[in-house]
């Protein structure tokens, strides 16, 4: 009995110890992780910029001309339009940018922190710019270019109109008090004046005529310089020319003189005509910089329609590529 009281008493000490375990703790879970903030203060250059572009133009003349662009962004890419004014003889210009003329070149753009970077939208072979960022300013520079070109643009702050202040309403002043009237004095009769004689028409100024290209002629004495294919730059063994054409001219100040551009066959009969105006402004020019009065020098463009040989050979267009000077006296 004995033995069978202290095996009772075992089991209930050991049902008792299965009963009073503690219960499990649960698990801690981390606390969820919150994505990183978004920046709110990401560079837009959406709006219009104006500022200047600054190269070199004809015989490294240089040059710094306006400039504009009207951006748009979306996120870090972008579209818009750039402008440079006055570009047309700008050698140092791609001829993407100078045959944008008045409405621009149509670009896209890339931003990477105060970087941007802009390109033609036809690509990278058209022109491309590295911009750096700075707030409402931004200065780039083109690449690939054989002169250094550069372009500084400042955003255009939109104009806020301005509220009028409304005033108070001032009260009507008071109507004057009546004036005592004396009677009129009887009038005295005025004395009749002939009528002026009727005026003499004088007749207009005639307005200067400027010389028809007709009345100009060539003359041994200046010639004309040659260019390279698909350029208007003046080289450096034609510059000896132009300097005995400048001396002519100096020595001959009661003459004027014709320049005219000219173009082989190769290209459109509309860019020809341009490329000759080119050639005549770059020798125009040269002129100028040597003391020859700008009112003295007429220019025309025949573009590719005089040619001086008609063989399809470069040595015949290397003739036709050329600014040839007629001169008239006063």
């Amino acid at each position: 009995m004995r033995r069978l009281a202290l095996l009772m008493i075992a089991v209930t000490l050991v049902a008792t110890g299965c009963s009073s375990r503690a219960p499990k703790r649960p698990m801690a879970t981390a606390p969820p992780v919150s994505a990183p903030p978004v920046s709110s203060d990401r560079m837009d250059v959406s709006g219009k910029w104006a500022g200047k572009w600054i190269g070199y133009g004809i015989v490294d003349i240089p040059r710094n001309e306006d400039a504009t662009a009207e951006l748009y962004q979306r996120g870090s890419h972008g579209y818009g339009r750039i402008v440079f004014d006055g570009a047309d003889a700008a050698e140092s210009v791609p001829i993407s940018l100078r045959h944008g003329g008045l409405t621009g070149a149509r670009v896209q753009f890339d931003i990477s922190g105060s970087s941007l970077t802009m390109k033609h939208e036809l690509g990278g072979q058209g022109f491309a710019i590295d911009f750096k960022v700075d707030g409402d300013r931004m200065v780039g520079r083109v690449r690939n270019t054989d002169m250094p070109l550069r372009v500084v643009l400042e955003r255009v702050q939109p104009v806020t109109p301005t509220r009028p202040v409304a005033l108070a309403p001032q009260p009507a002043p008071p109507p004057p008090a009546p004036m005592p009237v004396a009677p009129e004095p009887p009038k005295t009769p005025e004395p009749q004046v002939a009528a002026p004689p009727p005026a003499v028409e004088q007749p207009a100024p005639t307005p200067a005529v400027r010389p028809a290209p007709a009345d100009f002629v060539a003359i041994p004495e200046v010639k004309a310089v040659r260019f390279d294919f698909d350029r208007a730059l003046i080289r450096s063994d034609d510059a000896t020319v132009l300097d005995a054409n400048v001396e002519y001219l100096k020595n001959n100040v009661d003459t004027l003189v014709l320049i005219e551009g000219h173009a082989d066959e190769r290209g459109t009969a509309e860019y020809n005509l341009a490329l000759g105006e080119r050639r005549a402004r770059a020798a125009r020019d040269y002129l100028v910089s040597q003391g020859i009065a700008a009112d003295r020098i007429s220019l025309v463009s025949f573009g590719e329609e005089r040619p001086e040989c008609s063989e399809h050979v470069e040595t015949c267009w290397v003739r036709n590529r050329r600014a040839e000077f007629l001169i008239k006296p006063k």
